[in-house]
């Protein structure tokens, strides 16, 4: 039998039963399309993310402390004080380097503004005056920064100055709190737009660090030195962020006291802004494939549907088996047949699959504002999958049309 006409009489069967067909590629209509939509949204999620990061890159590097959590995977950011004053010279005097900004978090619990208070909110950190600047990480929006050995001044993050009803501007005076019942009365000198990757910071208020950060620590040379839980190093130019780079993990690898400080299972990592870029995008890919797994499970009821389907379309057409098998079908023309019955299923439902995950995973990126993905590798494989599933789920009910004895299919009703 020719293939041109089994496609013809598969497709004649197929619509004979428009309904039943309909409600058979439901199945996997439902698994290909909510796999395209999660790939759609985190595809599109990664886009928003990674493009803000690459459009605020900055020649700017994060030293922290690492390790692995006990139980899952990945990794876990350390609040350790193992970078000294020493580490921070050693630093400043590599080549290429603008400046380091050693940055501590301070134990407050109340930040006060007029007549309102926030508790628990804000965080306040002690840091140097570089970190602020129109060419920075954290562009000032307004004022300026804090003079080194101010022991009054602030500068705000947006967020934290949007936090109350009468929002802090430059000149407002604010009121923190700390742990052990001291209350230190501070001036705003400069509202920060601190923000990560586009996306809204922790609200923060930064002292400067001179003047207010005393946590020390003994250096394995025996001397008292003040320690940072992480450094933010700023290289001269983008050209220079790599040799950056370099020359500092260099130094933590074998002259630094963080090294000799840290714990056993601590790591240090010089994160660039291009790390922090992968490690989102990794972490988000990781969670869209996860989703998208559990989302595939309908696929497989999908399957079930057509071989379901494919056998009752078997028993109803046993007699037709018969009458083709008296004159002259072989078992491989049946087999045929029955096989492109199912795989016509199955295209149909990777085809509208397809569609309507991109068009529901477009609308859903509109909504959300992010720009719209195309996943074209996850596209190929639905299509692929859609006529996987067609031959899997048609060949037992081929196998089986074939095998159908032609004299008893010519004595069935």
């Amino acid at each position: 039998m020719k293939l041109r006409e089994s496609v013809r009489i598969g497709w004649r069967a197929i619509t004979g039963h428009k309904l039943r067909s309909t409600l058979t590629t439901v199945g996997v209509i439902i698994g290909i399309a909510s796999v395209i939509v999660f790939m759609v949204l985190g595809g599109a999620f990664t886009e928003n993310v990674v493009g803000d990061l690459d459009d605020e890159s900055e020649p700017v590097m994060q030293v922290v402390t690492q390790t692995e959590p006990e139980t899952g995977t990945g990794i876990m950011f350390v609040e350790a004080p193992i970078y000294t004053e020493s580490d921070v010279e050693a630093i400043e005097r590599m080549d290429g380097v603008d400046y380091v900004a050693p940055s501590g978090s301070l134990p407050a619990v109340q930040l006060s503004h007029g007549e309102e208070s926030q508790t628990g909110t804000v965080g306040v950190e002690a840091t140097i005056p570089e970190r602020f600047g129109n060419e920075s990480m954290y562009p000032l929006e307004d004022g300026e920064t804090f003079s080194p050995s101010a022991d009054d001044e602030a500068v705000v993050s947006g967020q934290a100055a949007r936090l109350f009803e009468d929002n802090v501007s430059v000149g407002d005076e604010l009121s923190i709190t700390f742990e052990d019942g001291e209350t230190k009365t501070v001036t705003a000198v400069g509202i920060a737009n601190a923000s990560v990757g586009g996306q809204p910071s922790q609200p923060t208020v930064y002292l400067p660090v001179d003047s207010h950060y005393e946590l020390t620590i003994e250096t394995p040379d025996g001397e008292t030195e003040r320690a940072y839980p992480s450094l933010e190093v700023r290289a001269e130019s983008m050209d220079d962020v790599d040799p950056t780079k370099e020359a500092i993990t260099e130094y933590f690898e074998t002259d630094a006291d963080a090294r000799e400080l840290k714990d056993d299972e601590h790591t240090i990592a010089v994160q660039t802004v291009d790390d922090a870029v992968d490690q989102v995008a990794g972490i988000v890919d990781q969670l869209t494939v996860f989703i998208g797994g559990i989302a595939a499970i309908s696929l497989v009821v999908g399957s079930i549907g057509i071989a379901n389907i494919m056998i009752v379309s078997v028993t109803e057409r046993t007699r037709e088996i018969g009458v083709m098998k008296a004159v002259g079908a072989r078992k491989r023309d049946i087999v045929q047949l029955f096989l492109l019955e199912s795989v016509i299923l199955g295209s149909i439902g990777a085809v509208v699959g397809v569609a309507a995950g991109i068009g529901l995973g477009y609308l859903a990126v509109s909504m959300l504002g992010w720009p719209m993905v195309y996943p074209l590798q996850w596209i190929a494989i639905a299509a692929a999958v859609g006529v996987g599933v067609g031959v899997l789920s048609g060949l037992y009910p081929a196998w089986r049309a074939a095998s159908v004895d032609p004299i008893e299919a010519l004595r069935r009703e």
